[in-house]
């Protein structure tokens, strides 16, 4: 054989396995969108008042699975966020929550938490280290990195820590959030991914955009008379924020930073300010920027995650003005985003989700005056008649380590000691909990890891139940049914919204794609968040997350 021949053999055979990873017809960039609290329903609530380039352009354009919902509880960020990026749920990924009770330590443990590393970029020491230590599986964005042998950039970006970090997984090459603690509004990371922040990311906090934003006052976009979706502007169901006397617009900033400056809390104001959607954004695009993604032979990934809407909600509630409002504006943001990938990646050279990581449920005040079912559960008083039974059964002792409402820590020690079998007392507790107004449904730990449930609320509660993290008994409540640890608030004086159940109030999510091979349709059959992963393993050609759960959307590839 020629040596001519020979060398012809060998670039071909090297061609091939080459392209492999850089098939033009595969995505340059893939964008993952996530909105904190976004329902449903605020896909369509609002529609009409959209414009043509952001969410209207993915219903007009994209597929849209419109029966997307979360299918674990808690239904909360932390989850959330690692269950797209895994495809699976708490169960085998172990964020079981924004926080949970660690019995090693005898207190709870953030989601990102990890004491081994500091924040990095902030003008301030930062000693309150973050990292994504406690994932316990490959994320996308890890088997992006290893496929490519870490030649693809994988960069997470969000208001929040957990949101940004969580998405990118282990090996992701930077994850940005805002950090009002310790810098005038800086974007900030960690030293698990690098020693000192980019260049970029210095440049642009310099710019003191977060100054220029909390200098300006909020009004609504348009006149209050045509916010028609929403409750009137000024109602019970709302705080008054800022020393004003009612919870109306506009809200001036500039005089509001004064008053809490002293307290050094005056940045955390953007997190109640469409500027933190706006700010984001630019960052965002920066990225993009500045890391050169999609520029290469290797497939980048990007996760922008929003979270002002979520603080909105927990602050002034779905019915709100202040919602309709950051999402109109949120609306522009996003055709700015799109808008920007048009131009820097190319409209066909990257793919594009839009979802959420849980929606919420209306304010529980306004449930109840409208004749709907709603309520609270006291987390207090369900743990006294818990003390009270266990006691007055097997004698005095201390019985419950501890109970945040949802999950019951029995005290091991004192078991062992009156020498009983814990999965004995699992199921005497759970027993006894069933028989209290507004509990559902009580599991205990015997049982989710002895029993298979197919379906309903015994489904969900079994796929947020980690073995090392989780309690004895799980709990979930009558529906309409909120938690709070204030024994004495009346369920009339509740404002404001929370999250976490396994109800379709919190659960049912949008679900849009965008971009490159992307179908133009929509679909009603029951799909879930962790479908996303192994949807963009099909995309990529890659090997799925390791405890991949979820199952790829068909339709995108019909």
């Amino acid at each position: 054989m020629c040596k001519s021949y020979i060398l012809l053999l060998l670039f071909l055979f090297g061609h091939f396995f080459y392209g492999l990873g850089q098939d033009s017809n595969k995505p340059k960039l893939v964008v993952g969108v996530i909105i904190d609290q976004m329902g449903f329903d605020q896909l369509y609530k609002y529609k009409d008042r959209y414009g043509e380039t952001g969410f209207k352009r993915l219903i007009n354009e994209g597929f849209n699975f419109k029966n997307a919902n979360v299918n674990y509880i808690p239904s909360e960020t932390a989850p959330g966020h690692a269950s797209i990026y895994t495809g699976t749920t708490p169960a085998y990924h172990g964020i079981i929550g924004n926080s949970w009770y660690f019995r090693a330590l005898g207190d709870y443990v953030g989601n990102v938490s990890d004491s081994t590393q500091h924040i990095v970029g902030s003008i301030l020491d930062n000693p309150n280290g973050v990292s994504p230590l406690n994932l316990t599986t490959t994320t996308i964005s890890d088997e992006l990195r290893l496929r490519s042998k870490f030649k693809s950039k994988v960069i997470s970006v969000s208001i929040k820590d957990r949101a940004a970090i969580l998405p990118g997984g282990k090996s992701a090459n930077g994850a940005y959030w805002y950090d009002w603690e310790s810098s005038p509004g800086y974007f900030v990371s960690s030293s698990y991914y690098m020693k000192k922040v980019p260049k970029w990311v210095s440049r642009f906090n310099e710019l003191g955009k977060s100054d220029a934003y909390l200098n300006q006052s909020w009004n609504t976009l348009y006149p209050l008379s045509t916010y028609t979706a929403s409750s009137p502007d000024d109602n019970k169901y709302e705080p008054s924020l800022g020393g004003k006397s009612s919870p109306t617009f506009p809200y001036d900033f500039k005089a509001m930073r004064e008053k809490v400056k002293a307290m050094g809390t005056e940045y955390r104001l953007l997190w109640v300010s469409p500027a933190g959607n706006s700010l984001l954004t630019e960052f965002a695009i920066a990225a993009i920027e500045n890391e050169k993604l999609g520029t290469d032979d290797y497939p980048d990934l990007l996760n922008v995650s929003y979270s002002i809407t979520d603080v909105i909600g927990h602050t002034f509630g779905p019915q709100s003005v202040e919602m309709e409002d950051i999402y109109l504006r949120l609306d522009k943001s996003l055709g700015d985003l799109f808008s920007a990938l048009d131009s820097k990646i190319g409209e066909n050279n990257y793919v594009l989700f839009l979802t959420s990581d849980h929606a919420a449920i209306p304010v529980v005040s306004y449930l109840r005056d409208n004749k709907l079912d709603g309520d609270i559960a006291r987390i207090e008083q369900y743990y006294n008649k818990l003390n009270s039974f266990l006691v007055a059964k097997y004698g005095v002792g201390a019985w419950i380590e501890n109970f945040d409402g949802t999950q019951v820590y029995l005290n091991k020690n004192t078991i062992d000691e009156k020498k009983l079998l814990l999965p004995v007392i699992q199921q005497e507790v759970a027993d006894f909990l069933m028989t209290q107004k507004g509990v559902y449904l009580a599991l205990t730990a015997h049982d989710l890891q002895t029993q298979t449930y197919e379906e309903g609320l015994r489904k969900t509660i079994q796929n947020g139940y980690y073995p090392k993290r989780s309690g004895d008994v799980l709990l979930t409540y009558d529906s309409g049914t909120i938690l709070n640890s204030n024994s004495r608030m009346a369920v009339e004086k509740v404002k404001g919204t929370v999250h976490g159940s396994g109800y379709s109030y919190d659960t049912h999510v949008p679900l849009l794609w965008m971009g490159l091979g992307i179908p133009k349709g929509e679909s009603v059959r029951s799909v879930n968040p962790i479908d996303i992963a192994p949807s963009l393993a099909m995309f990529l050609n890659l090997r799925m997350p390791s405890a991949v759960q979820g199952k790829p959307l068909s339709e995108l590839f019909e």
